[in-house]
């Protein structure tokens, strides 16, 4: 077929000798319908014989040829050239696994992770061999998940696998897809082998992202928790948390009369639903920035910002309970369900018809998750109102924040969850005299501060484990002075890292609404 264009390969190579990292660069002639792994062998055999790369059926069945293309984990056998839209390809070797050369790289880690958990039907011993019957509603729950080729790019996009104790997205859904199995007799161990390691998943949906067979991975390990909430398999610390959710309707533990001390020093105060008998735009304000006193900082800003921009808005106050996401994530979906029935009523009852939130969790709870997705509410995050009056020019800033260089962090829940990249970038732009960095890994390829599911609360790993101390090192060697993100819980991670790094001095951790309060 004929040549459609040159696209430039920028491929980063280890070198086992000098143990580092170089990069080589060649130009290819792409056809239509040209796969990645095509260019490979284009190079390989006319441009460069000593580049190693691995590969096998060309299939999309056997998985060993997976690489990050363009930050992305996937395989490359039937990813074409030009549906990546773009003259320059990057391609990089599957992270969280040891390098051996070139794009190649160590899967045993991969595999011992994946046998621990046994992919296999457990069954009695000494049991007589016969045909098991299975009724076709058991078979669809569990062949979803059956398709995995242990290609390795879930493991690769996942920040909880930087932490060797954690099993991996692979090999935890595998287990789940056997608990499920009604011929498996192995339900005892297998809740043994994953309960120590599932609960540092963060449910950040990358795994699921990258998935070459589309697999929802994220979505099963959080079906794996809730067995494990089922049978009481639960550390103290996960137990802790849920039970201020339930007893308190919050994961803190805090009194809901003091969900309303975040207004103290805001004039006017939002009024409250309840005193006005009708709040048709309600701002939900998320139970961490609610109480605790670092974030209600940014709870205030949010306000005066949406205020600039002519909105009013109103409040629950106490009777505002947890939008259930991280209860949810974390496997506790009765009281999950709890939770959203009571808010669902409450915006029934005063007539609520747009909702706002400060929290990308609440944000996606009211917008995928039942009872709230079938409500007929228009759920926008505040970077959405907020970009969309700066469009508008309701918002005029007046102030300069005179060349501060700032790198924006996606939240997974904003992000790779909901989709809303632009929004939060349009309002940093906005911002005279800021300068707009960019992580390496940012978008759909984001690095997750590793906050969500609940381990924002939980988390109790050594500091070089933590995902958000990666992600801070992150921004300190793209040269930002303010890391800018759009959730309290990413604010939260990112802070406790700069603490442990003992870099507070060096750069600031701000919500976006913070950055633009100051130019108001």
């Amino acid at each position: 077929m004929s040549e459609v264009k040159v696209v430039k390969f920028v491929v980063r190579r280890w070198d086992p000798e000098r143990s580092a990292f170089f990069t080589s660069t060649y130009e290819v002639p792409v056809r239509k319908g040209m796969t990645v792994l095509d260019a490979l062998l284009y190079i390989k055999e006319n441009l460069d014989e000593t580049l190693a790369f691995r590969y096998s059926c060309r299939m999309g069945i056997c998985g060993s040829c997976a690489l990050r293309v363009n930050g992305k984990a996937t395989s490359i056998c039937n990813l074409q050239v030009l549906e990546l839209g773009t003259d320059t390809v990057v391609l990089e070797p599957l992270a969280n696994l040891p390098p051996i050369r070139d794009l190649v790289v160590d899967v045993e880690p991969f595999f011992e992770r994946f046998k621990a958990i046994k992919p296999y039907l457990l069954r009695p011993p000494g049991e007589p061999e016969e045909e098991f019957k299975q009724e076709p509603e058991i078979f669809k729950r569990y062949w979803p998940l059956s398709p995995c080729i242990s290609c390795g790019s879930c493991l690769s996009a996942c920040p909880a696998s930087i932490d060797d104790a954690f099993l991996g997205p692979s090999a935890l859904m595998t287990a789940y897809r056997f608990m499920i199995d009604t011929r498996d007799a192995g339900l005892e161990e297998r809740l043994k082998l994953v309960g120590d390691t599932v609960w540092l998943c963060t449910a950040c949906n990358s795994c699921t992202l990258v998935c070459p067979k589309e697999i929802p991975i994220a979505d099963a390990i959080v079906d794996e928790k809730s067995v494990l909430v089922e049978h009481g398999r639960l550390a103290r610390r996960i137990a802790d948390v849920l039970e201020a959710a339930m007893n308190y309707h919050n994961p803190l533990g805090r009194l809901q009369a003091r969900r309303v001390e975040w207004m103290e020093g805001l004039e006017p105060p939002l009024p409250l639903a309840a005193d006005l008998g009708r709040a048709e735009r309600l701002l939900f304000v998320c139970c961490l920035t609610a109480f605790e006193p670092r974030m209600q900082e940014i709870a205030r800003a949010v306000v005066r910002c949406l205020r600039t921009a002519g909105l009013e808005l109103a409040t629950l106050g106490k009777e505002e309970w947890c939008c259930g996401d991280h209860v949810l994530r974390m496997g506790e979906k009765g009281l999950y369900e709890e939770l959203a029935e009571h808010n669902a009523e409450m915006f029934e009852r005063y007539g609520v018809q747009e909702l706002l939130t400060i929290s990308p969790h609440c944000y996606y709870v009211f917008k995928s998750e039942e009872p709230f997705k079938d409500m007929g509410l228009s759920v926008l995050h505040y970077t959405e109102a907020l970009a969309e009056a700066l469009e508008a020019g309701r918002i005029r800033p007046k102030g300069s924040l005179k060349g501060l260089k700032v790198i924006y962090h996606d939240p997974c829940f904003l992000g790779k969850r909901s989709g809303v990249y632009e929004a939060p970038r349009k309002v940093l732009e906005a911002i005279p005299g800021l300068e707009l960095l960019e992580f390496e890994r940012n978008r759909e390829n984001s690095f997750c501060c590793g906050g969500g599911a609940g381990r924002v609360w939980t988390e109790e790993v050594e500091a070089e484990k933590r995902p958000s101390v990666h992600r801070l090192k992150e921004a300190l060697e793209a040269g930002a002075q303010v890391i800018a993100t759009a959730c309290p819980f990413c604010t939260c991670m990112l802070e406790d890292a700069a603490k442990v790094l003992d870099v507070e001095e060096k750069i600031a951790i701000k919500d976006i609404c913070e950055l633009l309060a100051q130019v108001l």
